[in-house]
């Protein structure tokens, strides 16, 4: 085999591996440069910023819920909003919706496994002092005081209706197209491996399910790096049958890896010494995705074939050979609480038990049947992996040491979609995000902001704020070039005072 010949075959796996298998450059390369110093640092003039030590989460898991989740019926249901009694202009809407006829909320209830639960019980009071009640579908969590006391949800609101837009949007807190939009996962990934260079292992992962909809929906912002270095990526893995990534790892079909491994540093040491401006971030990257394919068999021990395998599942009476869901969570839970090299951050896409009719929590027609199947079994499964008091399962999430985050795009309309089934259509001008555990203890257990009759928002946060907030609570410091500016949050001007403004608004004034 000729150089030419030989270099277009390892870029090749080198490119595989780091993105499709998702492998990011985790190790400190001996030949790559290191990043800068210190980035995501705080000065101690700016730490009364960040949240103290004790309520910050020794690791992170959010779970995306890719579509759009519908507030009226899980995280914000106001029935005094839309009651017909009242015979207002939004008769009907939000929680009365589908009340009634044909694939009804009482009807799924009782088949999804309500029982003789209420459908909704309150929750808290939003900034306009109405009674917000958590909805139906929730009821797994309903079920878990421990969990609700440690919950505090959040308004959200922007302007994009699509999902190619949106999901940028919330995933990075940045527009699509913005050199800026990096994902939280990227952050935490060059914050902590700037801070522990020699570690094999990545800090950051994102599990995304092998679905066409993830790219069609542009949920692939969820490893966006942005200005960051190229291996500041976290590592994707897909949830899948018969995933190929453990065998992947360990890179037995190559017989002599020494040698490869050689011969490569070689090449990309000579081409590096002639690289001079343009090109030259490129070759970076390569020989980042490079390191990260030596040090692949390391991470054998971490993703084994068995936390790798298909799972089935059910909900409502329908069957799933393969539960992404399940899967996720389970994955995402091993990867937090691992004994050795756990992660940092763990981002799960979640696009349901059985895909709504266009992907995820999408649902445009049927609303009730698919929100309800893949809102209860998501419940069910998040419920499962986190201990219950005094249970002390080392497998599990501890409310005391993990935060968790349930994000999505945008919610759903508070009325039918014009010509659809029972379906609703894209909402992005209220909708809910939720924090759990972590630096939430039952005395900011609460709503942040409110929604109106309307379905729009009255007060909220927006995206740029809330992934903000998401760093600050982890000890990182937001504001660089490669992540925010004062701008990104409203009525500032200052980063400390960008900064404090949003850890009040986010965490409560306890520090």
């Amino acid at each position: 085999m000729n150089r030419r010949k030989f270099l277009e075959q390892t870029s090749a796996a080198a490119a595989a591996l780091a993105s499709g298998c998702g492998t990011s450059a985790t190790g400190d390369a001996t030949s790559a440069k290191p990043f800068l110093s210190g980035w995501g640092q705080v000065s101690d003039q700016r730490a009364s910023s960040l949240l103290s030590g004790t309520r910050r989460p020794e690791g992170v898991l959010e779970l995306f819920l890719m579509g759009g989740l519908n507030p009226w019926d899980t995280f914000y249901v106001v029935p005094e909003h839309g009651d017909p009694k009242r015979n207002g202009a939004y008769s009907g809407q939000q929680w009365w919706t589908f009340q009634n006829g044909e694939e009804s909320v009482p009807d799924h209830f009782a088949l999804c496994g309500g029982g003789d639960r209420a459908l909704y019980e309150p929750f808290g009071f939003d900034s306009n002092n109405k009674q917000v009640n958590l909805g139906p579908w929730l009821w797994p969590l309903r079920d878990r005081p421990d969990i609700l006391r440690r919950t505090r949800l959040f308004v959200m609101s922007h302007d994009l209706e699509p999902h190619q837009a949106a999901a940028p949007l919330v995933l990075g807190g940045q527009p699509r197209g913005t050199p800026r939009l990096a994902t939280t996962g990227a952050h935490v990934q060059r914050f902590w491996q700037d801070k522990t260079p020699n570690r094999t292992a990545p800090f950051s992962y994102v599990l995304h399910p092998n679905t066409h909809y993830v790219a069609g929906f542009n949920a692939e912002a969820s490893f966006a790096v942005g200005n960051h270095p190229g291996r500041a990526r976290p590592l994707a893995v897909r949830v899948m049958a018969d995933n190929p990534l453990a065998q992947q790892l360990s890179r037995s079909q190559i017989a002599d890896r020494g040698a490869v491994d050689a011969a490569m540093d070689y090449y990309v040491a000579k081409y590096r010494s002639q690289y001079r401006g343009y090109g030259a971030s490129q070759l970076e990257q390569y020989a980042y995705a490079r390191e990260a394919m030596r040090r692949a068999p390391e991470l054998q021990s971490i993703l084994t074939e068995d936390v790798l395998a298909p799972v089935s599942g059910s909900e409502c009476g329908d069957d799933a050979d393969l539960d992404v869901t399940a899967m996720g969570l389970n994955l995402g839970a091993h990867l937090l609480t691992s004994p050795m090299h756990a992660a940092q951050y763990v981002h799960v896409v979640d696009s349901g038990l059985v895909e709504a009719v266009d992907g995820g929590y999408d649902t445009h027609n049927y609303h009730v049947r698919a929100t309800a199947r893949n809102t209860v079994h998501m419940c069910r499964r998040l419920s499962a992996i986190i201990n219950e008091p005094d249970e002390r399962d080392p497998q599990k999430l501890d409310l005391d040491r993990h935060m968790i985050v349930l994000s999505t795009e945008m919610g759903r309309s508070p009325y039918p979609e014009l010509g659809s089934i029972r379906g609703l259509n894209h909402w992005p001008y209220g909708f809910i995000v939720a924090v759990i555990g972590g630096p939430i203890s039952e005395e900011e257990s609460g709503i942040v902001g409110a929604i109106g009759e309307d379905a729009r928002a009255t007060e909220f946060i927006t995206p740029a704020e809330f992934r903000l907030g998401l760093l600050l609570a982890q000890g990182i410091w937001p504001f660089s070039h490669d992540a925010f500016a004062i701008p990104d949050v409203r009525g500032v001007g200052t980063e400390l005072d960008a900064a404090m403004r949003v850890r009040d608004l986010m965490w409560g004034m306890r520090t």
